[in-house]
């Protein structure tokens, strides 16, 4: 059995190890030492990564008790030198533990947690509780304070009277390896965590949202990723401030005012192709039932006449090429008998070799529009001769 030196320090970031045997996962020699520092995935933390013997670790797996560490090539059985990948270790070890304060500092406050996962660039973790009941800004500053107190961690196995007097915030799964900071939170973890809770720097929240049936998803980042985040954050700032030309702190009250003056905008347009439409729909009808055209304009211009022709008693078939796509839109008055458009539609689109449908009164569908006339002229003819 591999004795997993990470679980008596988390700070060991190169070792010497025997290669006991060589397996394969998922297509790749996956290399079992007789110890290793390196972390295996499991809950909710990532596998290490790192080299073995010079080959790169491509992410650890336990299968069956055994730790299997993936490689990108073969490696013989014999000693090796391991490194871990320290910038990616103190990272998790950042995440998993702000993740056991935050979660502690919700369950103080009626929002127990059922899962957690630390993803490569925020993290989450699901809360048995509605979004109305969790208060995320609240349980941040618990978490914050517990940080900045810089309390010690201690990461052991407990056994017997010693266990039995631990506040535990979920029952363990397996193992007897207990995380405790006095006072905070005790949770059986076999994950990596820091020496100190100063060393997970600060934990941000950034959203909750409803997940499931009763519960939330409170997603945050701790430590080296709250300073990248910030960064991002004020960086995109800055640029929206420059394109609204405004203060930065003003870039709300600027997108608001031009998200209002857009709608405004969109409003008169709608109104504008309203009119065209009933102009040109008036125009089209002038020159004989049913109305047969290509227009010049776009396939929101399109609907927009036939329907036009249709609410004035009329039969529309009518086709606009729009980036790149021939749109038919077909629709005539209620109640006017003969072929559907819907069935009209369908034949028309064979022709293309495009997708669409619709009813009896309203047809619409798009397909490549080097045949859209004879997509047309097929449709009148099928409207003429049933």
């Amino acid at each position: 059995m591999t004795e997993r030196l990470y679980l008596k320090d988390s700070y060991l970031r190169s070792f010497r190890a025997r290669v006991l045997e060589v397996r394969e996962l998922d297509g790749r020699p996956a290399a079992i030492l007789d110890r290793t520092a390196f972390y295996p995935e499991g809950g909710g933390q990532p596998g290490d990564r790192g080299t073995l013997g010079g080959v790169k670790v491509l992410d650890i797996q336990e299968r069956g008790g055994a730790v299997l560490h993936v490689l990108d090539q073969a490696l013989q059985p014999g000693e090796v030198a391991a490194e871990i990948d320290w910038t990616r270790r103190f990272d998790h070890m950042q995440q998993h533990h702000g993740q056991h304060l935050l979660s502690a500092a919700f369950d103080k406050l009626g929002a127990p947690t059922v899962s957690f996962h630390l993803g490569e660039r925020t993290c989450t973790i699901d809360l048995d509780a509605p979004p109305a009941q969790v208060d995320g800004a609240r349980a941040e500053a618990i978490a914050n304070e517990s940080i900045w107190r810089d309390l010690a961690v201690v990461a052991r196995d407990f056994t017997g009277e010693e266990r039995a007097k631990l506040p535990l915030r979920k029952e363990p799964v397996k193992g007897d390896r207990v995380v405790l900071v006095d006072g905070v939170d005790a949770s059986p973890c076999g994950g990596t965590h820091p020496a100190r809770t100063g060393e997970v720097g600060s934990v941000a929240v950034l959203k909750t949202q409803k997940w499931g049936d009763g519960r939330s998803r409170v997603e945050f980042v701790c430590g080296g990723r709250v300073v990248r985040l910030l960064r991002e954050a004020t960086d995109t700032l800055a640029a929206a401030a420059e394109v609204l030309k405004t203060a930065p702190a003003e870039v709300a009250q600027a997108a608001s005012r031009i998200a209002l003056e857009s709608q405004a905008r969109r409003k008169a347009a709608d109104a504008l192709l309203e009119e065209l439409a009933q102009l040109e729909a008036a125009r089209l009808q002038a020159q004989g039932s049913p109305v047969v055209a290509k227009l010049g304009r776009g396939a929101a211009f399109a609907r927009a006449v036939a329907q036009a022709i249709a609410q004035d008693g009329g039969t529309a078939l009518l086709a606009a090429v729009e980036e790149g796509r021939a749109h038919l839109v077909f629709a005539r008055a209620k109640g006017v008998p003969g072929p559907g458009m819907g069935a009209l539609l369908k034949d028309a689109l064979g022709v293309l070799g495009g997708k669409g449908g619709g009813g009896p009164d309203f047809a619409q569908g798009s397909g490549a529009p080097e045949k859209v006339d004879d997509a047309l002229a097929l449709a009148a003819h099928r409207l003429a001769h049933p």
